[in-house]
């Protein structure tokens, strides 16, 4: 892990940065390394990427809002426990992975490659919520059909393969580790939903 503290608040990422760093996760995606030129992988750029937390907000809400009225119908939470649980599930769901491949780091051989996980990882992430929240809006207009189970499944497999290939060409790994690591945040990620679930006593996916 880079060394210093975390940037103050101001370190939100301009239009353009954040178009640029888009650009970068897709590419990578995309097989390309040199998508690892659009983003910024110094000690601050590793602190700023966390900024894409913010940016994936508003999909990310539209994900929520989704959930609630069209799964539940707004019957099981007040607004603000729904909001809290699903807000804490997705934090955890994000971040948790990313602090067990740190602690793993020396025994997986990813020390010098941390940087450009979690930067990738992170823009990765607030790259893909925004490719795929149309799904939610479709879900929100139309409701749940035959037609949006399949394309939730074919969603979660590209984000899955696309994720994948992400942390492959990002860290210059093998895929079978890429594959790993995937599925470890994916588990982490059902635990962090389930728990939460637990905690509030209400589902939240």
């Amino acid at each position: 892990m880079p060394a210093g503290s975390p940037p103050s608040p101001d370190f939100l990422p301009t239009l353009p940065e954040i178009g640029r760093y888009f650009t970068g996760a897709w590419r990578l995606m995309a097989g390309d390394r040199r998508g690892l030129d659009r983003f910024d992988l110094s000690a601050d750029g590793f602190w700023r990427s966390f900024a894409a937390l913010v940016v994936a907000l508003p999909p990310t809400a539209l994900s929520w809002l989704e959930f609630e009225r069209v799964e539940r119908g707004f019957s099981a939470a007040s607004p603000v426990t729904a909001l809290a649980a699903h807000a804490l599930a997705d934090l955890t769901a994000w971040l948790l992975p990313l602090f067990l491949v740190g602690i793993a780091a020396r025994h997986i051989g990813f020390e010098r490659r941390m940087v450009p996980f979690v930067v990738a990882v992170n823009w990765g992430g607030a790259f893909l919520t925004w490719v795929f929240s149309p799904f939610f809006v479709l879900l929100l207009v139309g409701g749940p059909s035959e037609l949006t189970q399949v394309l939730g499944l074919v969603i979660a497999l590209l984000s899955i393969g696309l994720t994948v290939r992400l942390i492959a060409v990002a860290t210059n790994c093998d895929i079978p580790l890429a594959i790993a690591i995937v599925t470890m945040m994916i588990f982490v990620s059902l635990l962090s939903f389930a728990a939460v679930s637990d905690l509030f006593g209400v589902a939240v996916g």
